[in-house]
């Protein structure tokens, strides 16, 4: 009988640590979600910063594929057009976000 209650009691005390420490962690997390800005899924805090490294990531993925068609055919005046249309390509896109961001316009609008 005496071992049953010891039982018991371990199991009740280990119950109620668990859920005392649940308690406390689940109102840190809560605390400590609201205090910050949702981040994009690269890392960054606004959109401006974000739309500027996905295009970043975008015109570096078209400038290896660009360098790959060269190193595959060989033909210098194919890859030096090709290169000429993409960096036109990103300057135009990275001057419309830098409009978007001097006017205070999101892209979503």
């Amino acid at each position: 009988m005496k071992k049953k209650t010891n039982r018991y009691f371990a199991a009740a005390l280990a119950a109620a640590m668990g859920l005392g420490i649940m308690a406390s962690s689940v109102g840190t997390v809560e605390a400590a979600r609201g205090d910050r800005p949702p981040a994009y899924e690269n890392g960054t805090s606004n959109e401006f910063s974000f739309r500027m490294r996905e295009e970043d990531r975008v015109h570096e993925q078209n400038m290896r594929k660009i360098r790959f068609e060269f190193r595959r055919d060989g033909d210098q005046g194919k890859y030096q057009r090709a290169v000429r249309e993409e960096q036109k390509r990103h300057d135009q896109v990275v001057n419309k976000i830098m409009r978007d961001y001097k006017n205070n316009k999101p892209w979503h609008r």
